[in-house]
């Protein structure tokens, strides 16, 4: 994509970017994870669905690094849940996982902001409670799953080498999962992934099963500093991730995105001649001012200067030179919890 084939500001007339999406409620409300066991049938939650197997989650990801088997929907759909319930449960990315305690999980926590209700597990209640932020993300399990795709496309990544992947916005880790399969799919051995998080709560345990998984590390430090990322300096870096920019209902400002990116590139930019990006860019649109804007590498992800201190909501990724709309990140695996 060219410079110049990206405007900064669309005109607000054109309104959001077309696309429908039919038949699923996940459309609307992607983060209640009351809705993937709705989907799936809560009524026998101990019934799993077709797309769903008992292996633990580090069998599935080492499917997943063979580059000898492809890379399927349903085995990015069951690392995504199997993700959510390893978040929860220490150690549990081990073992398998019946589906009845996966459905359980994602049953408690479809009303974890709410009373426990008797039997409930105190200890795992407040778990959900405490990382409450990041297994929103997560419990949208459609969602997660094609943000792994999306990364894992990029199967032309020729080893040369270390890979260098940085997530400069990671929140769940899973993008740094997804960072890891794809350099060991491409032939790597020397690999170096890392992300940053400034939450030390949710930080602490997403560091704790990135690691435990092999797949980096993750820095408790502000991205938005300069020397935030001086670990990454002078090296050269194959992938640049921000988990953020796909998160739902999440706003972009200065704090959470553009000073982020403003750090980062200024840090690393003379490193980054073969850098991926996910996502390439992002629509974005300001209510208070009824502008939008076009965040790309061309214009080092930030605003127009008069609008770097509005709040923007995102309204579709760029993702290898097409548009997609956000209410349809995720779509493409609704088909499977029918």
């Amino acid at each position: 994509m060219s410079k110049t084939s990206i405007p900064h500001i669309i005109d607000p007339a054109h309104g959001t970017v077309p696309g429908t999406m039919s038949g699923s409620p996940l459309a609307s409300t992607g983060m209640q994870a009351r809705n993937f066991t709705t989907m799936v049938g809560s009524s026998s939650p101990a019934i799993a669905p077709d797309f769903y197997t008992p292996d633990a989650l580090t069998s599935d990801v080492e499917r997943l690094c063979d580059p000898g088997e492809p890379v399927s929907d349903t085995r990015l759909l069951n690392v995504a849940v199997k993700y959510f319930f390893a978040y929860v449960h220490e150690d549990a990315h081990r073992d398998p996982v019946p589906y009845g305690e996966l459905a359980g999980l994602f049953e408690q926590f479809s009303r974890h902001q709410s009373m426990n209700e008797p039997g409930d597990d105190i200890e795992v209640m407040n778990r959900l409670r405490m990382w409450s932020s990041v297994l929103r993300v997560l419990a949208d399990a459609p969602r997660a799953a094609h943000v792994m795709r999306a990364v894992l496309s990029h199967e032309d990544t020729c080893p040369g080498g270390p890979f260098v992947g940085v997530d400069i916005g990671a929140g769940t880790g899973i993008m740094l999962l997804a960072l890891q399969i794809l350099a060991r799919r491409n032939g790597f051995s020397d690999i170096q992934t890392l992300g940053y998080q400034c939450d030390p709560v949710s930080g602490e345990r997403t560091h704790d099963l990135v690691h435990s998984l092999g797949a980096g590390a993750v820095m408790l430090a502000d991205p938005g500093r300069p020397n935030a990322f001086g670990m990454v300096r002078g090296r050269v870096v194959n992938y640049v991730a921000n988990e953020v920019m796909a998160g739902i209902q999440q706003s972009l400002d200065a704090d959470n995105c553009f000073s982020k990116y403003k750090s980062f590139l200024e840090t690393v930019g003379d490193s980054l001649d073969r850098a991926v990006f996910f996502p390439e860019g992002l629509i974005a649109h300001s209510t208070a001012t009824r502008a939008s804007v076009i965040l790309a590498r061309e214009n080092g992800f930030q605003p127009p200067a008069e609008y770097l201190t509005e709040r923007f909501i995102p309204q579709g990724l760029i993702l290898e030179g097409k548009v997609l709309p956000m209410h349809k990140l995720g779509s493409d695996f609704y088909r499977y919890l029918t």
